[in-house]
């Protein structure tokens, strides 16, 4: 699988991770059904709807959501979606990717390479439905903690280790059946490291069968400013 317009450290960081989704569907391929990677779109402007697969869209709330040069210095200069969220309680700051293609019941996996700066509070990783009786419901999200560990749904279980100030990579492999669903959780890259498999709550089993987003986003109660870059999702073909 190619990554286009990576930077050498990005590179390393997908190389590993796509060496796990090897293990992971071995014998088996896969199409691609969102990969947003901001080459072609302005520094300094939003990121343009149109991706190389799938779609993006931003609600910038009482924040922004920009286009920019590589976060830090030792970086080559990649483009990345600056998400910055500056003041708590107001509100919330969003960049949305949509697939294009299939959608719902399947066997998913995320890829993403991050970069969270010293000082953010909460970033959220959210899995969402496509359609519904309304777009974008979640049945799934991860927070990056700025303890530096991850905690899942909002409840006790966290792991794992994230760096700051450096680029790390998460991956998330979801398989969603029209009875369970289950979601991998990986960090990988650098200092990062950890891996959690946890059961998407049964009250959600419905949404999680509509999979077709993902949103990166700081909630109205916290203070955080991050990077995102080559978000790639795939799904096993059947």
């Amino acid at each position: 699988m190619k990554f286009p317009n990576l930077s050498i450290r990005s590179t390393s960081l997908l190389f590993l991770v796509s060496l796990t989704g090897l293990f992971l569907h071995a014998g088996c391929t896969s199409t691609t059904v969102l990969l947003s990677n901001f080459k072609n779109d302005a520094i300094g402007s939003p990121p343009a709807p149109a991706q190389p697969t799938g779609t993006v869209s931003v609600s910038p709330g009482a924040g922004s959501v920009t286009v920019v040069a590589a976060p830090n210095s030792d970086l080559p200069a990649n483009k990345w979606a600056h998400i910055s969220h500056p003041t708590a309680q107001s509100a919330e700051t969003t960049l949305t990717g949509d697939f294009d293609g299939q959608t719902g019941v399947g066997d998913y996996s995320l890829l993403a390479s991050m970069y969270i700066p010293s000082g953010a509070g909460v970033v959220t990783l959210q899995f969402e439905t496509l359609v519904s009786p309304q777009p974008h419901l979640s049945f799934f999200h991860i927070d990056f903690m700025p303890e530096g560990d991850v905690r899942i749904d909002d409840g006790a279980v966290r792991f794992g280790h994230f760096p700051r100030d450096r680029t790390f990579a998460v991956q998330v492999h979801l398989i969603i059946t029209q009875t369970t669903a289950t979601a991998e959780v990986t960090l990988l890259g650098g200092e990062a490291s950890g891996n959690t498999t946890v059961n998407i709550q049964p009250l959600f089993l419905p949404l999680a069968r509509q999979f077709g987003a993902v949103k990166f986003w700081v909630g109205f109660q916290h203070e955080a400013s991050f990077f995102v870059d080559d978000i790639l999702v795939t799904r096993k073909k059947d």
